[in-house]
């Protein structure tokens, strides 16, 4: 008779920021060039080839503008050619009237309930960057929160985000070249990248409070694993194992075949600098300390050989992909 309490059934989800997957001759922002219909199929076929390298069942998308995009992609992969995609197209943002891609979730695991779009702050948040003529009230990018179906038929949470990155947010009025203004355009971006992380550590605490099914947070934070807004949204700060209900950890941190001599994770490099910006981070029955784990982070890698080819139609991002595997006897 199979062991109930064997860890051996076996899934992996992954995080992928596309960078700027848009339809050709789609002006997505200002100071880029279209994709002609040749640059566009090869940055789809390409997409199609990392997401069957990546052989995830739930993959986290980042930098959507289009669906289309995203879906002739996906089904022109092997792996997920007939997997759910819960996305939906760029929306522009109010208070800079910018178009703003999205983040979407794909997965070939049968879902459990309808997805829910995190999109506002709560009522506790509000936050007015100088120079803003009103407060921002929305996640610069709506977290999709799926719940899929394991099969021994436990419920898995998967959210997945994107964080407002370090660029400078300046004002029309501000000049690029100004040390000043710089500073002040940096301290707005920290502001909103702080505030979305608030606003994600609120649905959380209502998520994974005396909640005993697993939840995974993966996606592209835009700062390492210990900058404080991830570790806002990660909800450290309360020590203890009495405090876990509450918490994520890194999955790169608690995995089962951790050899930092075996390789090197990175999934960007800026100005020769190697970092990982896209994390997985789990909850705590992923935690070998915790009294209610059913399941451990067998591995996390990232494929990263394309970072440094360059070439047009690749990501400037290496994917995440962490191996999960999960008690055979446990449902929830």
């Amino acid at each position: 008779m199979p062991n109930p309490d064997a860890f051996d059934i076996g899934i992996r989800v992954g995080t992928f920021n596309l960078r700027n997957f848009a339809m050709p001759n789609f002006q997505f922002y200002d100071n880029h060039d279209v994709y002609t219909v040749a640059e566009y199929e090869a940055k789809r076929d390409w997409t199609a080839d990392q997401i069957d390298r990546m052989n995830a069942d739930v993959i986290v998308f980042q930098e959507v503008f289009h669906v289309q995009a995203l879906e002739e992609a996906v089904r022109a992969s092997r792996t997920m050619r007939h997997a759910k995609i819960i996305a939906r197209d760029a929306v522009r943002m109010s208070s800079k009237n910018t178009l703003v891609p999205q983040v979407a979730i794909v997965t070939r695991l049968p879902l459990a309930q309808e997805p829910i779009w995190v999109c506002q702050y709560s009522e506790k948040v509000s936050i007015t960057p100088p120079g803003y003529n009103e407060p921002i009230t929305q996640i610069t990018r709506a977290v999709p929160h799926v719940t899929v179906t394991l099969p021994n038929d436990t419920k898995l949470h998967v959210l997945g985000l994107h964080l407002k990155s370090k660029r400078p947010d300046y004002l029309a009025s501000e000049d690029e070249s100004n040390p000043d203004d710089l500073a002040l355009a940096t301290y707005r971006s920290l502001m909103r990248r702080g505030a979305d992380a608030i606003a994600i550590r609120h649905y959380l605490n209502g998520l994974l409070q005396r909640n005993h099914e697993p939840c995974i947070v993966a996606g592209d934070f835009n700062d390492h694993a210990y900058a404080v807004s991830t570790q806002l949204i990660a909800g450290t700060g309360r020590f203890g194992k009495s405090f876990y209900d509450f918490q994520l950890f890194d999955a790169m941190r608690i995995q089962t075949k951790n050899d930092p001599q075996r390789y090197v994770a990175y999934t960007y490099i800026h100005d020769g600098s190697l970092e990982v910006l896209d994390h997985v981070f789990v909850s705590e029955e992923f935690h070998s300390e915790s009294r209610h784990q059913i399941a451990l982070v067998r591995d996390v890698y990232s494929l990263n050989d394309h970072l440094h080819t360059r070439q047009p139609q690749t990501s400037d991002h290496g994917q995440t992909v962490a191996q999960f595997l999960f008690k055979r006897g446990h449902s929830a």
